[in-house]
């Protein structure tokens, strides 16, 4: 067969495409969503994305590979440095061994170097082919991490838990980048990220940031996603809990027990204290993921000889939200 690469500027009918090869080559992967145009419309403004960082195989007019980049300043063994995310990675099943894959992650580690991008990152899970893959290019595995699932909780009234409120934003961005600007492979919750990470979701993946109060002072916060996605082979409503930030398991119970879907999931380093609380809680880890470097630059590879500790995982890397 013969294939055509381009950025994704030169592919028509962008989103529609890339939300039918998403479906198709994600279709078994557990905590997987389902997506469709509006939301790779949305996720294709991710800020430090654009149509000429992203890349995609065409045959004739259809898009049958693809990987998107968005270059953000991560937290890379103590130190922020530029990087390259990588995700979406797919191939149709109809297209695979002809290494398309191969072909667009070595056209965007060009891209990154052009941008100056010091390492690239991205998530796989480990039991799967594609880990292997991504070692053959020189990735390294940088951590473990889990989707982590429980049960709502039960309110104990312990903490005053509400929806935050617009004159909110400033402290509550305050709080989520004071507790993880120190875990490795966080961006920043700046103004353009939370615009996009929490004002301008696509409707079939809406989400709540709520906020506890104690004697009148907010001291934790956490953001609550629902989403479909594949559990245990079934599809499945959940809520998706992120940067969540709380002084106590109390705390953490509180603003759980806000969701609006009984199913909980999370993701965490498995060096993460916020993993640990979560399993005093009930929840358990069902599907493994790791976090995988490469470095380009000299800073990278040293700042990789750091022993690992924390890591952010990013929820709209993994699953989408």
């Amino acid at each position: 067969m013969e294939y055509r690469f381009a950025t994704h500027r030169e592919v028509p009918r962008l989103w529609e495409q890339l939300a039918s090869l998403s479906n198709l080559a994600f279709a078994e992967y557990e905590g997987a969503p389902e997506v469709d145009a509006a939301f790779c419309n949305w996720y294709g403004r991710r800020p430090g994305s654009s149509l000429d960082v992203c890349i995609g195989a065409l045959s004739g007019d259809t898009l049958v590979a693809n990987v998107l980049v968005a270059i953000e300043e991560l937290n890379i063994g103590g130190e922020f440095i530029p990087c390259g995310i990588v995700d979406t990675v797919a191939t149709h099943p109809e297209h695979r061994k002809h290494g398309l894959a191969h072909r667009l992650m070595e056209m965007a580690h060009e891209i990154m170097r052009e941008y100056r991008v010091e390492a690239a990152v991205l998530y796989t899970n480990p039991e799967n082919h594609p880990y292997h893959f991504y070692g053959r290019l020189g990735y390294i595995t940088r951590t473990r991490a889990g989707l982590l699932t429980g049960e709502r909780p039960t309110a104990r009234a312990a903490y005053s838990v509400r929806p935050m409120r617009e004159g909110e934003v400033e402290a509550v961005r305050g709080l989520v980048n004071a507790r993880y600007s120190r875990y490795e492979g966080f961006a920043r919750l700046d103004e353009a990220l939370w615009q996009w990470h929490r004002v301008e979701r696509p409707a079939s993946m809406p989400a709540e940031v709520v906020v506890a109060e104690r004697q009148g002072q907010i001291v934790g916060t956490a953001a609550l996603a629902e989403v479909d996605v594949l559990l245990g082979g079934q599809r499945e409503r959940v809520t998706v809990a992120s940067d969540a930030v709380y002084p106590d398991t109390d705390c953490l119970r509180e603003m759980l027990a806000a969701s609006k879907q009984a199913r909980i999931t999370a993701l965490h380093g498995l060096l993460n204290p916020e993993k640990d609380d979560l399993e005093a809680l009930g929840f358990t880890t069902q599907v493994g993921e790791v976090s995988m470097v490469l470095p380009f630059s000299q800073r990278a590879q040293a700042l990789l000889g750091q022993p690992p500790g924390p890591w952010y995982v990013m929820v709209e890397s993994v699953v989408g939200v």
